[in-house]
């Protein structure tokens, strides 16, 4: 422990000293230019967005009774609200009412008491549990069974509001994300992190954690916290390695253990461990880093708003021994080295049938444990009409 200690505040100075000049003196104005392009990225990625389950908004966003927010995920438009009964809960449909379009999400309000949204234009009461249309003011009698918005199964766990997404509207295949030791006292929430407009697709996250070659040439230099800046002569060691659940077939767990060498040295005392599990296709992946004293969860949320981008979120949950110093280094350069990946993600193709040679990783093995969330190409035409693809 004292161990740890000494090479910790012997680094986490210089940190805090190479942060400060870049801060205030390195940190120069970079013009970002889009590329020029003679190929559609978008179009050598799968062309369907994986079932599973997603972050749709943070709860605080709807903190109050009765607030609505507008949502864009997934290739829609969707409307979450929380009732305004006893339960408070949240839920999300689809935005465009079914009477004639209108969009509930701007002008929509939640009835007093109920658990129903109000479209603004013809003022229909729709039911936020199934959908149903439960009032229409100018139609006495029965209303049509058939009247009903589409929704979404809603979970509100850790900060976040999520929702199990199926092309077909199938009920939820696994339940979302659950952590038994975050539902004490021992830890507690430190911050979220937000990365809108990331331009890749979904499915490069998870082969990234199977590309093992990757790691040392992108994520073997330590960088200032929060920053892309290097620190001299300090470089990451990572052993990593990828597993599949067997009892749990949508889970796989990615693992990594990292030490610091400096001036050429390598410390065992600066050993951290970290894995990250999959939680289905990567829309909701939980970090895990253990520390010699004490562990952090980051939840590390992907919201594909279409093929090639993504709204990503990270969501710190931290053992309360841990000292704020500490866990904003660990985060900080865990999220500085996640940041280096998005260059290539950006401007790289999905090759089908990449050139792999011997020891770079499982990545066909993930992409075989990846097809069970897309529909196969006879299911979509079923409902999409014959594909060229």
């Amino acid at each position: 422990m004292e161990k740890l200690f000494s090479i910790y505040w012997f680094v986490l100075p210089l940190i805090f000293i190479l942060f400060y000049i870049y801060q205030f003196i390195g940190r120069k104005k970079t013009t970002f230019r889009k590329p020029r392009r003679g190929v559609d990225r978008s179009q050598t990625y799968p062309r369907q967005y994986p079932c599973g389950w997603y972050r749709i908004c943070d709860s605080d966003e709807i903190a109050k009774p009765g607030q609505v927010k507008h949502a864009y995920a997934l290739g829609r438009e969707m409307v979450a609200f929380r009732s305004d009964d006893e339960h408070h809960r949240a839920y999300v449909l689809d935005a465009f009412c079914i009477h004639m379009g209108a969009n509930l999400a701007f002008g929509g309000k939640v009835m007093p008491g109920t658990n129903c949204i109000q479209c603004p234009f013809h003022l229909w009461q729709f039911n936020g549990e199934n959908g149903h249309c439960m009032k229409v003011p100018y139609v006495d009698g029965k209303i049509p069974e058939k009247a009903k918005m589409q929704t979404y199964s809603c979970v509100e766990r850790y900060g976040m509001i999520m929702i199990w997404y199926h092309p077909l509207n199938e009920s939820p295949h696994y339940d979302a994300v659950y952590i038994d030791e975050l539902h004490s006292d021992q830890f507690q929430y430190r911050g979220a992190y937000h990365y809108p407009n990331i331009h890749m697709h979904l499915q490069e996250f998870a082969e990234n954690a199977a590309d093992f070659q990757h790691f040392q040439p992108l994520h073997g230099q330590m960088l200032i916290p929060w920053t892309q800046t290097c620190v001299p002569c300090v470089y990451v060691h990572h052993q990593a390695s990828l597993e599949f659940s067997t009892d749990k077939p949508y889970i796989a767990y990615f693992y990594d253990t990292a030490m610091l060498k400096i001036f050429g040295k390598t410390y065992e005392s600066t050993k951290a461990n970290a894995s990250i599990t999959f939680y289905g296709p990567g829309g909701i992946t939980v970090f895990r880093f253990d520390l010699e004293i004490g562990r952090i969860y980051l939840f590390h949320t992907h919201t594909p708003t279409d093929y090639t981008e993504l709204d990503v979120e990270f969501r710190a949950y931290v053992e309360t021994k841990i000292p704020r110093l500490l866990h904003w280094y660990v985060i900080g350069n865990w999220i500085a080295q996640w940041r280096r990946d998005i260059s290539v993600w950006e401007n790289k193709v999905f090759r089908r049938a990449p050139f792999l040679v011997k020891n770079d990783g499982p990545v066909l093995k993930m992409r075989r444990w990846y097809s069970q969330f897309y529909l196969s190409k006879e299911e979509l035409e079923n409902i999409m009409g014959p594909l060229d693809w």
